[in-house]
């Protein structure tokens, strides 16, 4: 695999790179091909995230899931794509906002308590929550739906620092075709069920 890298990575699409990615985490290659593995991730997460489909992202998150658990270290995580699209969304939702801010005004950086898209004016706070952000099952490794002790936290630290927070589950986001319709839908109902109008 090594030595037609270069071929691969002038002839292959977004799909490409996130199979490649995929089956290489998946099958316990990560570490042994680890230099191919990032260097395709690197393609994949800086592919324009229009041209990923719902299959994509779902792979992405899993291959960020195993390889967390491989404790191989990789930038740009599936999460921030969908921070991205979410983030045009809203503004196509008319939903004025900054991404990475920090939730004090005092603060010059957020860093891990930065919030992923938020309106100061108002005080809203939209966190997306990646796998990163909830419990995997013992023995399978399979990432649930009961969120960590440092998601909860940090919602906590938000709402009583005075943010509104809505927590966007990433496996409810790969559930809608994003790519269409229904990730705006899917939107303001979370933004609806919040109590903001849009």
């Amino acid at each position: 695999m090594e030595a037609n890298k270069e071929n691969l990575l002038q002839n292959i699409n977004a799909q490409c790179f996130c199979n490649i990615c995929y089956t290489l985490a998946i099958s316990d290659f990560g570490k042994k091909y680890i230099k191919l593995l990032v260097e395709m991730w690197n393609r994949a997460v800086q592919m324009n995230v229009s041209s990923l489909s719902r299959e994509n992202m779902n792979q992405l998150a899993q291959v960020e899931a195993f390889t967390k658990a491989d404790r191989i270290d990789l930038e740009g995580p599936p999460s921030e794509l969908c921070v991205r699209m979410i983030s045009g969304m809203l503004t196509k939702l008319g939903f004025i906002h900054e991404n990475e801010v920090p939730p004090l005004e005092e603060w010059a950086m957020g860093g891990m308590l930065a919030i992923d898209m938020a309106c100061p004016k108002e005080k809203i706070a939209i966190e997306f929550d990646g796998p990163s952000h909830y419990l995997k099952s013992v023995g399978t490794g399979d990432v649930t739906r009961v969120e960590n002790g440092a998601t909860k936290a940090k919602r906590r630290f938000l709402e009583r620092v005075g943010w509104k927070v809505i927590n966007l589950n990433y496996q409810d986001w790969i559930d809608v075709d994003h790519n269409k319709s229904e990730g705006i839908l899917f939107l303001k109902k979370n933004l609806s069920d919040a109590g903001i109008k849009l």
